[in-house]
């Protein structure tokens, strides 16, 4: 009879286990959504070190990511957020996403333009855009 309840209550926590998280897995993915909506691919497909490129504004950064939230850092700021990159003054920007083939990238004096060269030469792969 004690095996039982021992096989029951074990059953019980490893049900309530996986429904726990599940529904927190389930509450990431909809922060996840409510912040990028249309553009969560960008979060999800990115890493940290790779390179984005505004092709509307012709800026440049590199994505630094954390578990909830992808962050840009420019020559000029510090950090941005992945949404106010894409929206410029309420404006939709269209940018695209790379990874360097060797290694990382530095950001260093480069300008927009040795940075398409760089992609031309296939230095760069592409990972997703918008």
């Amino acid at each position: 009879m004690k095996s039982k309840i021992k096989i029951i209550f074990l059953t019980l926590t490893i049900g309530l286990i996986f429904i726990v998280g599940f529904l927190g897995y389930g509450m990431y993915l909809m922060e996840i959504e409510d912040q990028y909506g249309d553009y969560q691919n960008l979060h999800f497909e990115s890493k940290t070190g790779d390179l984005i490129i505004n092709k509307s504004t012709s800026e440049f950064g590199i994505i630094e990511k954390t578990w909830k939230r992808t962050n840009i850092r420019t020559l000029e700021k510090d950090s941005t957020d992945l949404y106010f990159w894409i929206y410029r003054n309420g404006v939709e920007t269209k940018s695209e996403i790379y990874r360097p083939k060797n290694g990382k990238i530095k950001l260093n004096g480069i300008k927009y333009s040795e940075l398409l060269k760089k992609i031309d030469n296939s230095e760069l792969k592409l990972i997703t855009k918008n």
